[in-house]
């Protein structure tokens, strides 16, 4: 659907887990050329979807797919999207091994590497890419500011908090990238899962405000005394559903890993402990 003027939300494919929207892509079209901002699951019927609807708006031809991170829901039909369009494959250098290995499975590589201030001329639009380190190492966002349109994939959603994952990402980066988004000042959100999001600002302020709560929740489980991954994950969560424990727990891990690099917390032979 078109959000804006220029500016088309595809959202096709299943939920990542159960009650969780489908992931959105974003066609941002300027009088020259377009540009892909993801390219959702590698599924068949999800590409035919993304290619009938470019075909149905006119879009103008596909300049670049920009990959913003290395999860399936976001780069796996990023191969597809290229042998239909011809438009190279961009992401950031600290995602690209991840992509090729984990989506592309030696089929394909990463055409384009991106950076914090590289910038798309679409014709009476540009596009400003941003890089916003922590959902993933290589998170990418983009700028739109012609409409104050900040594409923020699964940095910010309107929807959900953000799973930070210690193996992908850094929970420390990702508040500096919250603090960055931030400071942009833009008018609306366009997000990897979920509706627009129109009061940035607050939004953003209130993913701040959940990442303190949930650190100061840590260190006073931890302060309850010496407790695993699992066993601090009941002590912050309590019940949760089966699908949810694993986020809950990479959660946990990811705050962690944080808070042992800042010496705050430590690992013994009968679990974590404060410092």
């Amino acid at each position: 659907m078109e959000l804006e003027p220029g500016i088309h939300q595809l959202t096709f494919g299943r939920e990542p887990f159960a009650g969780f929207p489908s992931p959105n892509a974003f066609l941002v079209c300027g009088t020259r050329v377009s540009v892909l901002i993801d390219a959702g699951w590698d599924d068949e019927r999800d590409h035919q979807a993304r290619m009938a609807y470019m075909r149905q708006v006119g879009a103008p031809p596909v300049a670049q797919l920009l990959v913003t991170h290395r999860h399936a829901d976001h780069a796996g039909g990023a191969l597809r999207m290229r042998a239909a369009t011809g438009s190279p494959i961009a992401a950031h250098a600290l995602d690209k091994d991840a992509i090729e290995r984990e989506r592309f499975a030696g089929r394909g590589e990463v055409d384009l590497l991106l950076k914090e201030g590289d910038s798309i001329p679409l014709g009476g639009l540009t596009l400003h890419v941003l890089f916003t380190p922590g959902h993933t190492a290589g998170c990418l966002a983009a700028y739109l500011p012609e409409r104050g349109a900040l594409f923020t994939t699964d940095t910010v959603m309107g929807i959900s908090t953000t799973v930070v994952r210690p193996n992908e990402g850094d929970l420390g980066q990702y508040a500096e990238a919250l603090d960055a988004l931030l400071a942009i000042g833009a008018k609306t959100l366009y997000a990897g899962h979920g509706p627009a999001v129109r009061d940035p600002e607050a939004r953003i302020r209130t993913l701040m405000r959940h990442r303190q709560e949930r650190e100061e929740q840590l260190l006073a489980a931890l302060a309850s005394g010496p407790a695993s991954v699992p066993g601090l994950r009941e002590r912050i969560y309590g019940e949760l559903s089966a699908a949810r424990v694993p986020l809950a727990e990479a959660q946990v891990q990811s705050g962690l890993a944080k808070l042992v690099r800042e010496r705050r917390a430590k690992a013994t032979d009968d679990g974590y402990v404060l410092a």
